[in-house]
């Protein structure tokens, strides 16, 4: 038979099969060796007579049933002219160039070309849905891959050996206008209530925050629905990782090898506990029950360190009030308040005084012109003056300038506070409305230490003062002795 178009080994195609049968006057039904697609796809001739489709015979599956039975010895011919083609038998078929040419369904909407250069397009109901190059496929309007059950269902497998990353899933979105605030792209975890309503129970998100070349922010959200609506929980911008920006109730809870609550935030109550489940009315609650442990233990590892700084900035000279307290299950045993006065249980306050933990034991030198020579003054603190006003807070003590010329190794120096320069501009500057802040610093902070502030310790100058006594006492007794 032969055909119009590209030359197709006849051998192998199969659309042209044709099959003998024998009338026997009785059958009318006969077993093809293949199923035609209708009766228009296959040629049916009783001796020599060309049958008319549907009229004459039809087709059901691979019966070929005559209308009228075919006398005895009348032989009948069925031509195939449509149907299966094995693909891996033939030779090449050449679609180049072609649009719409291999058809897929009965109405011609479904459709596989290859009418642009290395690329093949799908059509589905007259609509794109796929394209495919040699790195790249293309969905048009979204694409949904179902599984009827649990398993995996997209999988991204990567053979290379090397040490690079793969497999890699790249969520790009390619715009000619980015701008700050832009959606990147989003993973949604959707499911269904109990309402048979689709609900988005978790979100992933990615945006611009800032697209100024060399300066580039992202902002990454973790959201997850929280009683009935989609609340943000966790985000990463370019300055911080924020949990609960959204300000609902939820805590925030890391837990260790052996502790449930080895960090926790409770939201509720705006507290924080290490250690501890349930935080006292205090911001920072930390509990610790292991022996001969400290509970805190604060190191500075620079040359020039600093320790713990406790600050009242909304108050000032606050006797009422508790810097530091320290106590047990009896009372409490040390207290500091809010104007620096020290006080503890048994009155005591001492140095650590043993004889095998010191050494160049000797009688101290005489005291007496030292303490002679001092000057014991009545004065104001500059700062009791701007809190308190004039005359209301006057000390008796001494002036570490005038001790430091008597005796020099009472008098030693730290930086000063802020206050401290308040009370003098010759001790150093502080950050003002206008100046230019760095990142860490703000209006009222140091901004410049020029020099230095006395201190004297007057712990040293109570012994001195002791020995002085002792030799007023061994004046006195001689004295009497006469």
């Amino acid at each position: 038979m032969s055909y119009v178009g590209q030359t197709l080994p006849i051998d192998r195609f199969s659309g042209y099969l044709t099959e003998t049968f024998t009338g026997d006057g009785s059958t009318t039904a006969f077993t093809l060796t293949r199923e035609p697609h209708s009766e228009s796809s296959i040629i049916v001739v009783i001796n020599n007579v060309v049958q008319q489709p549907v009229e004459d015979y039809t087709v059901s599956g691979t019966t070929l049933t005559i209308d009228a039975a075919v006398a005895s010895g009348d032989v009948i011919y069925a031509t195939h002219t449509g149907g299966v083609l094995p693909i891996t038998e033939s030779a090449t078929i050449d679609l180049q160039g072609a649009s719409d040419a291999l058809i897929l369904d009965s109405d011609a909407d479904t459709t596989i070309s290859a009418d642009t250069d290395d690329q093949i397009d799908f059509k589905a109901g007259g609509t794109d849905i796929l394209s495919l190059t040699a790195t790249t496929a293309t969905f048009n309007d979204g694409t949904t891959i179902t599984t009827a059950d649990n398993t995996d269902t997209l999988t991204l497998t990567s053979t290379d050996a090397d040490a690079n990353v793969g497999p890699n899933l790249r969520l790009y979105r390619n715009s000619g206008s980015p701008a700050n605030s832009d959606v990147l792209g989003a993973i949604d975890f959707e499911g269904r209530n109990n309402n048979s309503q689709d609900v988005v129970y978790g979100t992933i998100k990615a945006s611009l925050s800032d697209v100024t070349d060399g300066a580039e922010h992202g902002l990454m959200e973790f959201k997850s629905m929280v009683g009935g609506t989609n609340q943000l929980r966790m985000s990463f911008d370019d300055t911080s990782v924020i949990f609960n920006q959204d300000s609902i109730d939820s805590d925030f809870r890391v837990e260790s090898d052996g502790l449930t609550h080895a960090l926790f935030v409770n939201a509720q109550d705006n507290r924080i506990g290490i250690g501890e489940a349930s935080p006292d009315a205090v911001r920072l609650h930390i509990k610790h029950d292991q022996s001969n442990e400290f509970v805190i233990k604060a190191e500075c590892s620079h040359a020039t360190p600093e320790g713990i700084d406790v600050m009242y900035s909304a108050a000032s000279d606050a006797p009422n009030s508790t810097a530091y307290s320290f106590n047990d299950t009896g009372a409490t045993r040390f207290f500091v308040n809010g104007q620096g006065d020290v006080e503890n249980h048994d009155n005591s306050y001492g140095q650590t005084s043993d004889e095998r933990i010191k050494q160049n034991i000797t009688d101290a030198n005489s005291q007496w012109d030292d303490i002679k020579a001092l000057k014991v003054r009545n004065f104001e603190r500059k700062d009791d003056v701007r809190e308190h006003g004039e005359g209301k807070k006057v000390q008796i003590g001494v002036i570490a300038q005038e001790v430091e010329s008597v005796s020099p190794g009472l008098v030693k120096e730290h930086s000063p506070s802020a206050g401290d320069i308040i009370s003098s501009s010759e001790l150093g500057t502080l950050y003002e409305d206008g100046d230019s802040l760095p990142e860490d610093k703000k209006i009222g902070d140091i901004k410049e230490i020029k020099d230095q502030v006395k201190k004297v310790s007057y712990s040293v100058l109570y012994m001195k003062a002791i020995k002085a006594l002792q030799e007023a006492m061994a004046r006195i007794e001689a004295l009497e002795s006469k």
